[in-house]
C-alpha cells in the first residue's frame, strides 16, 4: 500500500527541478520557470487577478495555468450520470439538488471508508488509515463528469472491443489473478496507475494533487499518483516537433500542447495496448484542454476517441481548484516493493493448502465486475 509522506518530498522535486532545468535551457534565456513557493499557514493560493476574464499572463505572454492544483473536492462524484437522474443534463439539477446530493455522498464515504479494500457486505473492515482519505468531506461541485453524449453516458463499445475483451478472457481462462507478476496490474506492479486523464479524475480516496509549470517551449504537469512528469513540447515554438512514429507507443503515450486562445490544448496518442483505459485499444487519443476560469480555478476538459473501442468521441470536464495548501506529495508504490512478491508468495501457499482465490479468476482488460 502506498504512503503519503511529507518528509519524502526532497527526492520528487529534485527530479523535477532537473527535467525542469533542461526544458529552460532548450528554451533559451529569459524564459524561466515562475511557480509559486506554497503559501503558509492558510492553505490557500496566491491571489491571480483577472480583468474582463482575462487570465493573468507569463512573461512571454502566455495564458498563466501554473499552480498547484487538487480535484479533492470533486471526489466522490459519479463518473457518469447515475440512473436515478435519468432523462436529465448536469443543468437540469439545481444548486439546491445538489447540495442534497453532496450530503448523502458524504455520508456514503464516510460509512464505507473502512471497508475500502475490505467487504462492506461481510463486515470486513480492512482499509488504510482513515486519515490517508480526502473524500470524506468533499464537496462536489456538479452531479457527474461526463458532458458529451448530452446523456452523460459514455458510448456503448462495439463489437470489435468486445471481441478483442473476449479473446483476452480466454487467453486469461484457467488463470487466476496471482499466477504470475503479469497476471497483476501495471499499478500493482508499479508501473503505471493509468493514463493522465484518468489520474485527473478525481476517482480514487486520495492523491488527487497536481503541478503545472511553463516554460515559453513546454508545459510540465506534475500528477501525485503518477510515476512521472509530462513535459509536453508547445507548437509553434522552439521545441515543437509532430508526434513521435507509431512505432513507439507508452504507458502514458506522446503528447503534444498547442494554444487555443485561452486554453492550453494537449494532443496525446501512441499509447501502448497495456494500458487499458475502460477497454480501450492502443488507437486511443486523447484531446485534454485547460482553461483557466478563475483566479483560483482551470476547467479541465478531455475528449476521449477509440473508434476500435467507443462508438463515438465522449467528453468529460471537471474543476481543478489552485491550492497551494496541497502540494504533491511522494507517492511511493508499495514501500520496499514487496507487494508483488507477498502477493504472489501468498497464492502459491493457498494453492498449497488447496485454497481457492478470494478474489477469483483476473477479469479480462476492460471488464467491470458485477
Amino acid at each position: 500500500m502506498s504512503t503519503r509522506c511529507p518528509t519524502s518530498l526532497g527526492a520528487g522535486f529534485a527530479v523535477m527541478a532537473a527535467l525542469l532545468a533542461a526544458s529552460v535551457s532548450a528554451s533559451g534565456a529569459g524564459q524561466a520557470v515562475t511557480a509559486k513557493k506554497p503559501a503558509t499557514g492558510t492553505g490557500a493560493a496566491t491571489a491571480r487577478p483577472t480583468k474582463g476574464g482575462t487570465p493573468p499572463r507569463t512573461p512571454w505572454g502566455d495564458p498563466d495555468l501554473q499552480g498547484n492544483f487538487t480535484a479533492k473536492d470533486e471526489m466522490n462524484t459519479p463518473f457518469e450520470r447515475p440512473d436515478e437522474f435519468a432523462g436529465k443534463r448536469i443543468d437540469d439539477i439545481s444548486p439546491q439538488q445538489l447540495a442534497e446530493i453532496v450530503e448523502e455522498r458524504k455520508k456514503e464515504a464516510i460509512e464505507s471508508a473502512p471497508f475500502t479494500t475490505g467487504s462492506r457486505a461481510d463486515g470486513i473492515a480492512i482499509a488504510v488509515p482513515i486519515h490517508w482519505r480526502d473524500h470524506l468531506d468533499a464537496q462536489n461541485s456538479r452531479p457527474w463528469f461526463v458532458i458529451d453524449p448530452p446523456d452523460g453516458k459514455i458510448p456503448p463499445q462495439t463489437d470489435q472491443a468486445r471481441q478483442r475483451a473476449a479473446m483476452q478472457a480466454a487467453a486469461r481462462r484457467g488463470r487466476s489473478v496471482a499466477d504470475s507478476y503479469i497476471d497483476r496490474s501495471g499499478w500493482d506492479r508499479c508501473i503505471a496507475r493509468g493514463i493522465s486523464a484518468s489520474e485527473m479524475a478525481a476517482q480514487g480516496s486520495y492523491g488527487a494533487s497536481y503541478q503545472i509549470l511553463q516554460t515559453k517551449d513546454y508545459v510540465a504537469i506534475r500528477y501525485e499518483m503518477v510515476h512521472e512528469t509530462r513535459i509536453i513540447p508547445i507548437e509553434g515554438r522552439a521545441a515543437a516537433r509532430p508526434h513521435l512514429t507509431p512505432k513507439l507507443r507508452t504507458y502514458y503515450g506522446d503528447a503534444t500542447a498547442r494554444w487555443d486562445g485561452n486554453t492550453l490544448v494537449v494532443d496525446t496518442t501512441n499509447y501502448n495496448d497495456r494500458v487499458n483505459y475502460r477497454g480501450a485499444s492502443d488507437n486511443l487519443h486523447i484531446v485534454e484542454r485547460f482553461r483557466r476560469t478563475a483566479s483560483n480555478k482551470v476547467e479541465y476538459t478531455v475528449t476521449v476517441e477509440d473508434s476500435t473501442t467507443w462508438a463515438r468521441p465522449w467528453t468529460f470536464s471537471l474543476p481543478l481548484t489552485e491550492d497551494d495548501g496541497q502540494p504533491i506529495f511522494e507517492y511511493a508504490c508499495h514501500e520496499g516493493n514487496y507487494g508483488i512478491r507477498n502477493i504472489l508468495a501468498g497464492a502459491r501457499e493457498d494453492q498449497k493448502r488447496g485454497i481457492e482465490p478470494s478474489n477469483g479468476p483476473a477479469l479480462p482488460p476492460g471488464a467491470v465486475e458485477e
